[in-house]
């Protein structure tokens, strides 16, 4: 007796295929995500000759908190009239920090008013230079910025870093070597206008050549992103090197 199979209904087969469409899709889709991202981390290394391929500025993840300052020079240049002009462009290309084995590319960022407050972008794979502060050599304020979270935390170790490591930034085909000489934690959020313009002011042009290193912490917790990491280096000299060792102050 010859056995006779139904014919497969058409609804259910064109689900069927739908299902597996989609499947592919999504799978295609995420794994391309994924590959995206890590193209981009790996290309964000200092010593990576590869291209940053993808948009670099992150603003719109609420969970990484971009840095606020809510006046964006609390201390206009007319009033530090010794006060050196920066650049207005970014000649920095890569930046080394041995403790904490950062060795990174380095973009220029900017920033934009978000309800009335000027927050500046974060680079979200490479460390950010601030548009407007100094490049090396020009005797200001270098402030360099980057993420404690998310999928590149290019500075998730800035907190380790002590007076006296090194710091080396890569210029116009030069090296400069800086050393630091404090580590400092501030509270950014749930504090007075007064604090927070204190705190935009580490920010602000100096009268000698400074590096600036900022980045969020805890990166976890119920108060993640609420403090401010905020690291201070000086160009290298004999009397600018320091033992390493804690000089920890909170604010």
């Amino acid at each position: 007796m010859l056995k006779t199979t139904q014919p497969q209904h058409p609804i259910a087969w064109t689900l069927g295929n739908c299902l597996l469409f989609c499947g592919m899709y999504l799978l295609l889709y995420v794994g391309g995500m994924y590959a995206d991202d890590f193209y981009n981390q790996q290309a964000a290394r200092g010593d990576s000759p590869l291209p940053i391929a993808a948009p670099i500025i992150a603003t719109a993840e609420p969970e990484l908190s971009d840095f606020q300052a809510p006046n964006l020079n609390a201390n206009p240049l007319s009033d530090q009239p010794n006060a050196n002009v920066p650049s207005e462009h970014s000649s920095i290309s890569r930046i080394q920090i041995p403790r904490i084995e950062v060795d990174q590319k380095v973009i220029e960022v900017g920033w934009e008013l978000i309800d009335g407050v000027a927050t500046w972008q974060v680079a979200k794979y490479a460390v950010g230079h601030h548009q407007g502060s100094a490049n090396p050599g020009e005797a200001s304020n270098i402030v360099l910025a980057g993420h404690v979270g998310g999928s590149a935390p290019v500075f998730d170790r800035l907190i380790e870093t002590q007076p006296g490591d090194q710091i080396v930034l890569y210029s116009n085909s030069q090296q400069y070597l800086y050393v630091v000489q404090s580590n400092e934690r501030v509270q950014e959020v749930g504090v007075s206008a007064e604090q927070r313009l204190t705190n935009a002011a580490y920010m602000n042009p100096t009268l000698d050549e400074t590096i600036t290193l900022i980045t969020c912490w805890p990166p976890t917790g119920p108060n993640a992103f609420d403090q401010r990491i905020i690291v201070r280096a000086v160009p290298y000299t004999s009397a600018s090197e320091q033992p390493a060792g804690s000089n920890w102050q909170m604010r």
